[in-house]
């Protein structure tokens, strides 16, 4: 004897709640360069889940976007394959720029205090373009990422210190995995003198992709 129909929708009812509450929402795919680490985007990110729009490791993805001066800022994203901590040991020890970035010719590194400290570089620029020369203060520390704790440097124009017009940026490493760390690279320079604002950032992106060719070079070359 079959069971009334009114039980079996009540039964039914029933077992689509029972799936509804133990479903997991879908992740949140989010880029990176549109994550203001360190401030109040991490209350954005937290407890929800997340999953990172990312270029093939290897690969790296730059975007452009407007900061409210002549130059655009721009976004170098990525993935090394090596640890957060093996990636840090590169990009936090600016007095060996000069080693391996593009163009730098000098960098020293005066401490402030922990975990800060000036850089001054020196650039070296296509002729005719005078080599560009200026100090950055670089803080460095700890950041909440949303995926957990990373680890950021952020660095500031010392007003005064060369012949740019404008300096800042920053690292952000995010662990992804045990040996796979996710690379944000922001930076907004603008060197100043007769060079127009749309050549600055014409080359803008060729220049992000090497410095961030050169960091991975360097981790791998380490590891």
């Amino acid at each position: 004897m079959s069971a009334p129909a009114g039980g079996a929708m009540e039964r039914a009812a029933v077992a689509v709640a029972v799936c509804l509450a133990f479903a997991v929402a879908p992740a949140q795919a989010m880029d990176p360069c549109e994550s203001d680490f360190g401030s109040a985007s991490e209350d954005r990110l937290i407890g929800r889940p997340l999953a990172w729009d990312l270029p093939a490791v290897g690969k790296w993805r730059v975007s452009r976007r407007a900061a409210g001066g002549r130059i655009r800022e721009g976004c170098g994203l990525g993935v090394i394959e090596a640890p957060l901590g093996a990636v840090r040991n590169v990009v936090d020890t600016a007095a060996d720029f000069d080693q391996f970035m593009p163009r730098v010719l000098e960098s020293d590194v005066e401490p402030v205090s922990p975990g800060v400290y000036l850089n001054r570089q020196v650039l070296d620029m296509p002729f005719p373009v005078e080599d560009r020369r200026y100090t950055v203060r670089v803080e460095t520390g700890a950041v909440e990422t949303g995926a957990g704790i990373g680890w950021q440097a952020r660095w500031t124009y010392v007003e005064g210190s060369g012949n740019v017009r404008a300096s800042r940026g920053s690292w952000t490493l995010i662990p992804l995995s045990p040996e796979r760390t996710i690379v944000v690279y922001r930076l907004l320079t603008d060197p100043g003198g007769r060079l127009p604002a749309w050549i600055v950032d014409y080359i803008a992106p060729r220049a992000l992709r090497r410095v961030l060719a050169a960091v991975r070079e360097r981790v791998l070359g380490r590891k």
